[in-house]
């Protein structure tokens, strides 16, 4: 099994996740065989994120089901990082 830093990765999906401010809670799931981990905003509308080891992400928005979204993850899809900033 491959050891991850969830701290890290965890710090990674926080920020990801738009309309995070420092005191929103998340709650952080650990994925299973060391693929990473996905941070979930709780709230109505407001999404997970599922980061690799690598810190890549996938953004799923809260009408897409934790498995639907975990098996896109691992199936290799990203969300692309913003340009021109």
């Amino acid at each position: 099994m491959t050891t991850i830093d969830v701290d890290r990765l965890a710090e990674i999906g926080r920020n990801s996740l738009p309309d995070v401010t420092p005191g929103t809670k998340v709650n952080v799931v650990e994925l299973e065989d060391g693929a990473g981990v996905c941070v979930v905003h709780a709230v109505r509308g407001g999404g997970k994120v599922y980061v690799a080891p690598d810190g890549t992400v996938l953004f799923a928005g809260s009408s897409v089901t934790f498995d639907a979204g975990l098996g896109a993850f691992v199936d290799g899809a990203r969300t692309a990082r913003p340009t021109g900033r």
